[in-house]
């Protein structure tokens, strides 16, 4: 399977990420939460990914724990293909104040999409 988060599976519609936050189911594992609805007639799950300007001012901050979540996402997001059938709208969002390392992202995400995954199964 090729590791690509191409534009088609990018969340985009300001709609579907407010209809996340209202209706969306939850789960954190810290520094990552997340949230997810099922939806039908998608071909690739969605993804989005957010990090509050609250806990970091600073835009490169913001935007290189993006790049960090995202590429944590886009190593692991083959957990979600044993889901038969369903795909899924996501929104991650970072909860942690002070960088994190990747390394940390990247056990959080897995232990996030398996979870994901062992409800749905």
């Amino acid at each position: 399977m090729a590791q690509k988060f191409p534009k088609n599976e990018k969340l985009k519609s300001a709609k579907t990420i407010e209809n996340l936050f209202l209706e969306g189911i939850t789960h954190s594992k810290f520094p990552i939460k997340i949230f997810f609805l099922p939806k039908e007639n998608l071909e690739n799950h969605l993804a989005a990914f957010a990090v509050p300007k609250r806990n970091f001012k600073s835009a490169v901050e913001r935007n290189r724990i993006k790049r960090q979540l995202r590429e944590a996402y886009r190593l692991n997001k083959h957990w979600l293909d044993e889901i038969h059938g369903k795909k899924f709208v996501m929104l991650f969002l970072f909860l942690g104040k002070v960088k994190p390392q990747y390394a940390e992202l990247d056990k959080a995400m897995v232990k996030l999409l398996k979870k994901l995954r062992d409800e749905n199964n």
